[in-house]
């Protein structure tokens, strides 16, 4: 037996187990720590290695081999603000001589791969940036090793050279990954304007469009929305025509519309010259490799629609995506080298093959336990605590919105089910409006169906399944006017297909609307608000679903209504004045009249904009403390 600990040093840090080639657990960082995309540089506490080992049922004395992955790590340039191992860390020693450390394009190809199930396959990495080193070349080697060369001598002449990833393509055949070629970042002195593949590309026309980081998703939404009169930019403008398309130079003298659905047209010529560029690349890497079977890693492969082009290729027969394509899939890859490189190792092994498809992702954390005294506690109603599904389904069938916080955690960026925010399509009114109100999301931003994969084809047209979320499927035309709360602008929708092996709680929910003679889809978003990461605890759960458009709270154990908000009647006098200062996480929401100065929520503040009363119990305080300032008045 052996048991893997795979570690990833980054933005998006993470921890993964793999034991015998089987993947067990997986954890972002940042669902523990609580900071969206939370992650450093160096070997450090914070890394979630208890939790996961925990999760996987393990401890650290039961790990055979750890792989690290340092993504940040610039050879000659390590220490200072930037070590590989942060002073106090003491999980363990890094200089074990079963600690080795991956490069970030080879340990997003093994993340694929070997999850893939395929034994043999072409390999398509592409992100922003991975490994730097003075060769260019793949490492697998001991941390000491890397550890002497990081932090020797910079060469001179020609090899002096950094050369970082950006894009890979390998054949993975015999348990062996063959690099069939490689292109490096150019560095630049304008990295946010200079364009040099599909990555720079997405990530450049987000940020400039949206003015923050993370936009990219928004851009993929913002890219199917219509526009009128003729678009300012075409794919043609930005890429190359012919089978290999180059970025171009000199398009990006671009002016947004404040108005930012106005900028549609701009974001639909990035997506379509996107598209034209990851398929490009992927056509090139089964030719290259002679293998039909296509995995993909990397951060560009969280866009549904590039992932959709590839899938349609007709020499592309199978193509997997990983539930975590972006960077915090590097401890999975990693810890999956670990276990084939040590079980290759041992003698009369043989060399490993891939292990067998991974088609769910609940890796993480279990739910804590929410009891029926703890909820009435919090001011929930215990609705049921038998029989949860069908319930579950009648309550939804009634219009309801309920969170379900069951069973493990998702490890990849979308919820699937278990930390999820759900309600029917059809029954419940305004569906999308209400799931984006509650995130606080644009109101134009699509949101996902689950479909039993049995009634995928009934309803929607697309690949064959999709357990994470990572395509675009076509909704029927016959039932675009009925689903039309999950149908995007351009008529598509991100399907989940759930089967009762990978997620049977909600493949029986959906089966009991079915039963119930209704449309067995849902709609499912994720738990969780703005620049929040998925929603962890039952106390965060609870506070969470107090919000006066969820209705229910679905555990493993109980159905919970939850408590109806109470209206607080104000007004604002006319000598009040609201005002916004900061932005992201520093902003202040002030009410003033002059001799009063009184701070309040974003929820209280935004109401006051909208209406003369506000929805309680979560801002209660905040009305009180201003009732008693008198910058607002009993209505």
């Amino acid at each position: 037996m052996t048991v893997a600990l795979g570690i990833h040093c980054g933005h998006e840090s993470s921890c993964a187990v793999v034991r015998d080639g089987v993947l067990l657990a997986a954890i972002q960082q940042e669902r523990v720590t609580r900071r969206k995309y939370d992650g450093q540089e160096a070997l450090t506490n914070r890394l979630p290695v208890r939790e996961v080992l925990a999760a996987a049922g393990l401890a650290l004395e039961d790990v055979d081999v750890v792989v690290s992955s340092f993504q940040a790590a610039g050879p000659s340039g390590v220490g200072l603000q930037r070590p590989l191992v942060s002073p106090s860390f003491d999980l363990f020693d890094p200089f074990d001589a079963r600690h080795h450390v991956v490069s970030h394009h080879l340990a997003h190809a093994a993340s694929a791969v070997y999850a893939s199930g395929f034994p043999e396959a072409a390999v398509l990495v592409s992100d922003s940036a991975g490994t730097s080193s003075w060769d260019g070349a793949d490492v697998h080697v001991p941390f000491g090793e890397f550890h002497r060369t990081y932090y020797s001598d910079a060469p001179t002449g020609p090899a002096s050279r950094i050369l970082t990833e950006m894009r890979s393509l390998y054949a993975f055949r015999q348990g062996r990954f063959d690099l069939l070629e490689r292109e490096f970042s150019e560095p630049h002195n304008q990295p946010d304007v200079f364009v040099q593949s599909e990555a720079s590309l997405y990530d450049n026309v987000a940020r400039f469009l949206f003015r923050k980081e993370h936009a990219h998703g928004q851009l993929m939404a913002l890219a199917a929305l219509p526009f009128e009169g003729p678009a300012r930019l075409t794919a043609d403008d930005i890429v190359t025509p012919g089978p290999r398309p180059r970025p171009r130079n000199g398009w990006q003298i671009l002016e947004a519309a404040t108005d930012i659905t106005r900028n549609a047209d701009i974001a639909h010529a990035v997506q379509e010259a996107f598209n034209r560029l990851v398929v490009a690349h992927a056509a090139r890497a089964v030719a290259l490799s002679g293998i039909p079977d296509l995995c993909c890693a990397g951060g560009v492969f969280l866009n549904l629609s590039g992932n959709t082009a590839i899938g349609a290729l007709p020499q592309v027969r199978n193509l997997y995506v990983p539930s975590c394509p972006h960077d915090a899939g590097i401890s999975v890859g990693a810890a999956y080298l670990g276990w084939a490189h040590a079980s290759a190792r041992a003698p009369r092994t043989p060399r490993p093959v891939s292990p067998r498809k991974v088609t769910s992702d609940f890796l993480g954390r279990s739910a804590e336990p929410i009891t029926p005294r703890e909820a009435r506690h919090q001011g929930y109603a215990v609705a049921a605590t038998a029989d949860l599904s069908r319930r579950a389904a009648e309550v939804l069938l009634d219009g309801a919105v309920v969170v379900r916080y069951a069973g493990r955690a998702e490890f990849g960026p979308r919820a699937l089910g278990n930390r999820s925010i759900l309600c029917h399509p059809v029954a419940c009114r305004n569906a999308k409006a209400k799931l984006n109100g509650i995130k606080k999301r644009q109101p134009w931003r699509p949101v996902a169906p689950m479909v039993r994969s049995e009634d995928l084809d009934t309803y929607f047209i697309g690949p064959g399944e999709a357990p994470f979320m990572n395509y675009d499927f076509e909704v029927r035309e016959e039932h675009r006017a009925v689903l039309k709360e999950i149908v995007h602008d351009d008529g598509s929708a991100r399907v989940q297909t759930v089967t009762a092996d990978d997620n049977p709680a909600i493949h029986a929910l959906l089966t009991h609307i079915a039963a119930m003679g209704q449309i067995p889809v849902l709609v499912n978003t994720s738990l969780n608000g703005p620049a929040q990461p998925i929603i962890e605890s039952a106390p965060d759960v609870l506070a969470f679903a107090r919000h006066a458009d969820i209705g229910f709270v679905l555990t493993e154990d109980g159905l919970y209504a939850s408590p109806t908000p109470r209206k607080i009647p104000v007004r604002r006098p006319d000598a009040t004045v609201m005002a916004v200062f900061g932005a992201g996480g520093t902003t202040r929401y002030v009410l003033s009249n002059g001799g009063a100065h009184v701070a309040v929520g974003r929820d209280l503040f935004v109401s006051l904009l909208e209406q003369e009363y506000v929805l309680t119990d979560g801002t209660a305080a905040d009305v009180a403390e201003a009732l008693r300032a008198g910058v607002l008045a009993e209505a």
